[in-house]
């Protein structure tokens, strides 16, 4: 019996940590349309940059962004900046601190090669 429980408590902490906090969608065309780069990781606090791969990279146009899962996760929340260069060291773009959907300004477009995750515990 207490093998069962302590099983259960660790795969309970196991798929705690492996739930998506943040999700992103880059589309292609300013109106959501277009081929669409997806992407998601967990609410661990801390920051991490991830590189967009490259057909998807300088294409996007507009961006569906949901800083945090309400259902699965909701004491993180997580900001997302866009990047021109790589390592998320060139030029820094827009940011989004909460769920976004729309499209990126005129000079924006077709530049993101790259994004930054920053999360924290609320």
């Amino acid at each position: 019996m207490k093998i069962s429980a302590l099983f259960t408590a660790t795969a309970i902490t196991v798929l705690a940590s492996s739930t998506d906090a943040w999700r992103v969608y880059l589309h292609d065309h300013s109106d959501f349309g277009g081929t669409t780069y997806t992407a998601s990781g967990p609410g661990n606090p801390g920051s991490a940059c991830h590189t967009i791969p490259k057909g998807h990279r300088y294409r996007a146009a507009s961006i569906t962004y949901y800083a945090y899962d309400r259902q699965t996760n909701p004491t993180t929340r997580c900001t997302l900046q866009l990047f021109e260069g790589f390592d998320c060291d060139g030029m820094n773009g827009p940011s989004f601190s909460s769920d976004t959907k729309k499209a990126l300004q005129q000079d924006w477009r077709d530049r993101a090669s790259c994004f930054k995750t920053t999360c924290k515990r609320v």
